[in-house]
């Protein structure tokens, strides 16, 4: 049996996987190996936190990219 991730690795493997560009939901889900709906899930928590923005929207397709504040937590928590 698989072990279940937690949603701090979870959230920590979206950040990393963004990075310094700008990605859809379903790159990121690709990406990170993680379902779509649950990327969009913890985007939607990531966006409450102020860690990551939403560069554009619409019925299909949802861009997201890294804030300040996204990108000093990746750098304190890859140290």
């Amino acid at each position: 049996m698989t072990k279940k991730r937690k949603f701090d690795q979870i959230r920590d493997l979206i950040l990393n996987t963004i990075g310094s560009d700008k990605k859809t939901i379903n790159q990121i889900a690709a990406n990170s190996k993680i379902n779509w709906k649950t990327v969009d899930r913890h985007i939607i928590y990531l966006i409450g936190k102020g860690m990551v923005k939403e560069v554009f929207s619409s019925p299909y397709v949802k861009i997201v990219e890294l804030t300040e504040k996204g990108k000093e937590y990746l750098e304190v928590v890859s140290a």
